[in-house]
């Protein structure tokens, strides 16, 4: 049997390379006119794999291997991972799965159109129709308390509604008091050195530079633009990594590069087994941002990062030739909330997620109307960060996940975050000369750790076993507030 399973894996394996190639040129070089076309092919492929992966022949592999004593660690979790989706996805008719797979690629098209003209209402028929796919899913999955919570299962296995309320509740308690300290009695960096204009082609090539710094192998990998910032796992030994670049904002680049690069190190730190398994998803998607907001945040945000990396950003960019290290560091962590979630600052940037996922979760529990969304959204910024969006763009229309149908996502980036936080809580303790390794530009010991530590067990272990293998506990917020309170009043002279 298990000869047979690895068998349909590894023809399912093929169709989701083949959309994750096409996704992929979807949003870099595809040219417009192309998407009806591409949405048909999409909807085939992905009906094809559907079909696999809800086959009679899969469901009898699974039952006969759930079975089994004989499984190593690897091909166990494959069972307990694939049946679950099996389950899932066997309440699911084919014809309803073809569409919605031709509505994603439609939505993906009509939201880059829509974002490019600030227009919602030129995306809300897509979402219309996405909304209804995916409270339809819910009802196919079946949930316990609220529709939403069956959204939630494939990107963070056994997290609710309720959990995160009582996660959520805690941090912005914690969070609101430290940002209002920060911006009444703080001591503003200033953020001068960064104004300018920056060639996009020299930050470019300046993304692509600290991707190799990191780690990030460009024999197994590329760079490309793309709208929206997104790594896309094509297969084992193709994990790309897409970008984009604004002329005013020297940094905005360069951060993307290192949360994408983050990802990609992850992906590219599992094992061929792995992939060929369907573990390379990783523990959760949240486990998975965590290694992109630690790349990102946790180093690319650091004072030993930038002692490093000031000369090397002035061979690219010769405004920063005589730029203070410490300016530096100081400006590209202030702290001011903003309209854009991957734009947005540390302290900031949770409150994004708390936004989406109460205005979300609503939504798909039937409570507020998409057509209400763009005045909701904005209320909502209003009254959590402060800041009125002038547009759609720079509201309701940021994000591509919506247009993707990936109702439930938004969570994992807070919790990666926190993850992050306390992962980088037990990296400290275990390489103590972490900093002077960074500033040095020694990247090797991190990424040594992570590939140690995290990668490359794929998802063998679930988000929370996976935390406690490493931390001795699950989940912990306090990692992440102690974090911000330490690095931030530092910044801001408190």
């Amino acid at each position: 049997m298990l000869d047979t399973y690895r068998s349909i894996l590894a023809e399912i394996g093929k169709l989701s390379s083949a959309q994750s190639l096409l996704g992929w040129d979807q949003q870099t070089h595809m040219p417009t006119q192309g998407s009806a076309a591409r949405a048909d092919v999409l909807g085939k492929l992905a009906r094809l794999e559907f079909e696999l992966a809800t086959s009679d022949e899969l469901g009898r592999c699974i039952e006969d291997l759930e079975r089994s004593s004989d499984l190593t660690d690897e091909e166990a979790a494959s069972v307990r991972d694939i049946g679950r989706k099996y389950r899932r996805q066997k309440a699911i008719p084919p014809d309803v799965f073809e569409a919605f797979t031709v509505a994603q690629s439609k939505g993906q098209a009509s939201w880059a159109a829509a974002r490019a003209n600030a227009d919602f209402n030129r995306f809300r028929p897509n979402l219309v129709e996405l909304v209804d796919f995916a409270r339809q899913f819910a009802d196919y999955y079946g949930y316990e308390d609220t529709p939403y919570d069956a959204l939630l299962e494939p990107f963070e296995p056994g997290m609710t509604s309720r959990r995160l309320t009582e996660i959520i509740g805690p941090l912005k308690a914690d969070l609101v008091p430290i940002l209002k300290r920060l911006q009444i009695d703080g001591a503003s960096p200033d953020i001068s050195v960064l104004e300018g204009d920056f060639p996009i082609e020299r930050q470019r090539e300046m993304s692509r530079h600290v991707l190799e710094l990191i780690g990030y192998d460009f024999e197994s990998g590329a760079l490309d633009d793309a709208p929206h910032p997104f790594t896309t796992e094509i297969a084992f030994g193709d994990v790309r990594i897409t970008n984009r670049y604004e002329a005013n904002d020297p940094v905005s680049g360069l951060f993307g590069a290192l949360h994408e690069g983050g990802h990609a190190l992850y992906g590219q730190g599992m094992t061929e087994s792995q992939y060929r398994l369907g573990l390379s998803d990783g523990a959760s998607f949240g486990i998975h941002e965590s290694q992109s907001r630690l790349v990102e945040n946790q180093i690319g945000h650091s004072r030993a990062f930038w002692q490093f990396f000031q000369p090397r950003a002035a061979q690219f960019l010769p405004q920063f030739a005589g730029a203070d290290p410490e300016a530096l560091y100081r400006a590209v962590n202030l702290v001011s909330p903003s309209m854009i979630r991957v734009e947005a600052d540390e302290v900031t940037y949770n409150f994004h997620i708390m936004l989406r996922f109460e205005l979300e979760s609503a939504l798909i529990n039937g409570e507020i109307r998409v057509e209400d969304l763009p005045s909701l959204w904005n209320d909502a910024m209003t009254r959590t960060l402060g800041v009125t969006p002038d547009n759609d763009a720079e509201g309701v229309l940021q994000d591509v996940h919506w247009s993707m149908g990936a109702f439930g996502y938004f969570p994992s980036y807070m919790l990666g975050n926190l993850y992050a936080a306390q992962l980088m809580a037990v990296l400290r303790a275990d390489r103590p000369d972490l900093d002077s390794e960074i500033a040095a530009g020694q990247f090797e010991p991190l990424v040594a750790w992570l590939r140690d530590k995290v990668h490359r067990f794929g998802g063998i272990y679930r988000a929370e076993d996976l935390m406690r293998r490493i931390s001795g506990e699950g989940l912990n917020a306090q990692h992440f507030v102690a974090y911000i309170v330490g690095k931030y009043s530092d910044i801001y002279r408190l």
